[in-house]
């Protein structure tokens, strides 16, 4: 092409040459046929060349095993499908055979994961020790009254939950008729705060005139206090016949063990 400078042009000829030149250096991209896609044929500029798009070209999204969706045209989608059949937090998949699974919905507070006719189910646990008190007492404690006394005997639990039992275990030692009539008795009870839970009549049965007697008596109750306050245990003891006199932990310990279990 002519510049600004030049005093003779042939703006035919001129324009004759720059054609030349622009159809030399763009002469690659001419031409290619339907569906070919231009590619880079070395790292000179304009250097291209057109081939046929057949390089990472995807024709179809097939969902496989756990997937869903697909397609052959246009957007596809596809899914995770064990994602989906979650529907709830802490919901757990399992396989319910080749390629195939379930969704198991999040159990109950405190129940245990187990297998159920092969497979997975939450089920609550068998009974299970939460906590143990236990207690002893030697101080010797009389009763002349066919009325209950404490024996000192006692221990104190805070259920962790209303719904737990207590199972109370006793040793009750030295229970004694030191004087008194014959055909006396020693009872001995087991209560939960003020009321009475278990029983024993005729602990010690005389049928003479002894003077003394000693024993050890023990026992087991599973109580259900259905509280989570401080519940006390303890044993009582009083005389079958009036005008009588019993003992306890009179030369011996006594013990009282409290365990909270779940139902």
């Amino acid at each position: 092409m002519p510049t600004a400078t030049d005093l003779v042009t042939n703006l035919p000829a001129d324009f004759e040459v720059f054609g030349q030149a622009v159809d030399t250096d763009f002469v690659d991209l001419l031409g290619g046929t339907t569906g070919q896609v231009l590619s880079k044929t070395s790292a000179t500029d304009l250097d291209f060349t057109w081939i046929n798009n057949d390089t990472g070209d995807i024709t179809g999204v097939t969902a496989g095993t756990g997937i869903s969706g697909g397609g052959t045209s246009g957007t596809v989608t596809v899914t995770n499908s064990m994602a989906t059949a979650i529907t709830t937090s802490g919901d757990l998949i399992y396989g319910t055979g080749s390629g195939t699974f379930s969704r198991l919905g999040i159990g109950s507070a405190g129940q245990n994961l187990t297998v159920t006719s092969g497979v997975p189910a939450w089920a609550s646990p068998a009974s299970k020790v939460v906590q143990i008190v236990t207690a002893t007492s030697g101080t010797e404690t009389y009763n002349s009254t066919t009325t209950y006394e404490d024996s000192t005997l006692t221990a104190t639990i805070t259920p962790t939950s209303a719904s737990n039992k207590v199972l109370v275990f006793f040793s009750q030692n030295g229970i004694a008729r030191t004087s008194g009539n014959a055909s006396n008795a020693g009872k001995i009870r087991l209560m939960r705060g003020s009321t009475s839970i278990l029983v024993a009549t005729e602990l010690i049965g005389l049928t003479s005139t002894a003077l003394r007697m000693n024993l050890s008596m023990s026992a087991q109750f599973l109580d259900t206090p259905a509280t989570t306050s401080a519940t006390t245990y303890k044993t009582q003891f009083a005389n079958n016949v009036a005008a009588s006199s019993l003992g306890v932990q009179e030369a011996a310990i006594s013990t009282i063990l409290l365990m909270e279990v779940t139902p």
